[in-house]
């Protein structure tokens, strides 16, 4: 993958990423290429510096993508109408994570951090959760989440409802 490119080497949408939690093989800070492979129908992680084990999750499994801002995570942890704001994606340790950084010393600098937040089902069919940092590495991270989602397979909705 170029180091400014939409694609990788294959010619899926990829993009680089900061790792934060979700994958125990991982360490977070860890830099990665995350793709779209549309010949195997899965997103794909791997490290970008480190000698780590590729990471794949079926389109299938996933139940959820979303970017969130820092602003978004913090407020979700401190009121009921914050957790609406997020709504249908879970942040896992991702709030903790943020909410322990948001704490350290004196902000100078109004920086916002957003994060790419991917819920799926486990093989044990338990909800779990990716996050991502967008980096200043991080071009075109929108495109990629937008197709991400189109990848995901929504639950048909009903065009009446009998109660």
């Amino acid at each position: 993958m170029s180091i400014f490119g939409k694609k990788n080497k294959n010619g899926d949408r990829s993009v680089n990423l900061k790792y934060i939690d979700g994958v125990e093989a991982y360490s977070n800070g860890t830099a990665v290429a995350l793709s779209i492979d549309n010949t195997n129908e899965c997103i794909t992680m791997i490290a970008r510096v480190y000698k780590k084990p590729p990471v794949h999750l079926k389109f299938e499994q996933v139940t959820g993508v979303r970017v969130v801002s820092e602003k978004e995570i913090i407020e979700k942890s401190k009121s009921a109408v914050g957790r609406a704001i997020v709504g249908e994606v879970l942040l896992g340790p991702l709030g903790a994570i943020v909410g322990g950084i948001s704490g350290i010393g004196t902000q100078k600098e109004n920086k916002t951090h957003n994060f790419i937040v991917i819920n799926y089902k486990s093989k044990d069919d338990e909800i779990k959760v990716l996050s991502f940092e967008i980096v200043g590495a991080s071009l075109h991270w929108s495109s990629f989440v937008d197709e991400l989602k189109q990848k995901i397979k929504k639950e048909d909705v009903p065009n009446e409802i009998h109660l």
